[in-house]
């Protein structure tokens, strides 16, 4: 397609990746309308072959299993993430993630392509989860 075509996902603001993932992390009820079924949520949300050491859920990803038993350069995302958390990243590097159990949403927005593709250090560096682990040691401080 010569480079040009809509398979690289969607694209959006911190903004409204916040107001999608509060809608998610309210099982489908945002700004007074229900938009998506409880039910729809929970199942999209859980971790659906723990047995089989899998932590994907149906529409998102999930924490490691074990991931609060992890230092933080084996986590994913971070250790303190709850077990009902969920998420999504991105192959450009962007990040979202949702704690109902923490009422917390984290939104990382980066382009980890630049200068080009063979960049990993969002990877090999562990960013992600070491800046959202910031977030929880200060939520755990000011208990």
């Amino acid at each position: 397609m010569g480079g040009i075509s809509g398979n690289a996902g969607l694209f959006g603001n911190a903004l409204d990746l916040a107001k999608v993932m509060q809608m998610y992390c309210n099982y489908g009820y945002y700004n007074y309308k229900q938009y998506i079924s409880k039910s729809t949520l929970e199942e999209f949300t859980k971790t659906q072959y723990p047995k089989d050491n899998n932590r994907r859920g149906l529409g998102f990803d999930k924490p490691l299993i074990g991931n609060d038993t992890l230092p933080i350069h084996k986590a994913y995302p971070a250790p303190e993430v709850s077990k009902e958390s969920f998420g999504h990243s991105g192959f450009t590097g962007a990040f979202v993630w949702a704690d109902p159990t923490h009422d917390l949403i984290f939104i990382f927005l980066s382009n980890r392509v630049y200068p080009n593709r063979s960049n990993r250090n969002i990877y090999n560096l562990n960013i992600r989860p070491k800046v959202q682990q910031v977030f929880y040691q200060a939520m755990n401080k000011s208990k």
